[in-house]
């Protein structure tokens, strides 16, 4: 699921952070580090959601906010160290779709940008399908698609990805993976889960970069 996004947070160290994990989850992120740049670039741009910390140079979030809504129904999301109630009650009045306090898992920051593409797009995930980034899984028709296109894997490829979604942003043991897929029996050697990840890789496509090997350990989706 690729979307564009701005992020406007002025902590230059913690936004490479966040731009590196929407980057490995296939989204483009154009950074500002002030409210009259982040302003400036979201009425000239198109974006698919804004990323506002509350406190900003120059204008606040809000202020970016309130003045962004005159103009645009962009979904917002504010990033910010208050967390109190009355500063998201503001927030949500000021036109915010959601918001995070910092400190704040990034993996989860990821979840509701997805969540918001969703829901902005008139899509939900059903019962039966997993995602991350452009990679959408429906168990129940045993089908992928990668960035809208269905991608053929077979069996075992299948499964190592449907285990890699469902426990997205942990690692998962190479051992673990021969006993859920191969079964407790299996006389192999760990060598062949690795040849069997190559092969997901391939037809990933650029998607491929969301499998991070763990040395030692195994895979982690994310």
């Amino acid at each position: 699921m690729a979307g564009r996004i701005l992020l406007a947070e002025d902590d230059r160290a913690l936004s490479a952070l966040i731009q590196d994990f929407f980057a490995a989850a296939g989204m483009e992120i154009v950074p500002a580090y002030d409210g009259a740049s982040a302003l400036a670039l979201a009425l000239e741009e198109s974006f698919d959601l804004l990323i506002l910390d509350v406190m900003m140079p120059q204008f606040s979030g809000l202020e970016v906010c309130r003045a962004v809504r005159e103009h645009s129904a962009v979904p917002i999301l504010f990033i910010t160290a208050l967390g109190q109630e009355g500063d998201a009650l503001a927030g949500y009045r000021a036109g915010a779709d959601d918001y995070i306090v910092k400190p704040f898992s990034f993996p989860v920051l990821v979840a509701k940008a997805q969540a918001i593409f969703r829901r902005s797009r008139g899509q939900s995930l059903g019962i039966h399908q997993l995602s991350y980034g452009s990679i959408l899984m429906d168990t129940a028709l045993g089908q992928v698609w990668v960035d809208d296109l269905p991608v053929h894997l077979r069996p075992k490829e299948y499964q190592i990805l449907e285990l890699l979604l469902r426990e997205q942003g942990h690692t998962v043991s190479r051992d673990l993976l021969i006993q859920r897929i191969w079964g407790v029996d299996f006389q192999g050697d760990e060598r062949m889960v690795d040849r069997h990840v190559a092969a997901l890789r391939q037809k990933l496509g650029s998607s491929a970069q969301h499998i991070r090997g763990v040395y030692g350990v195994g895979y982690r989706l994310g």
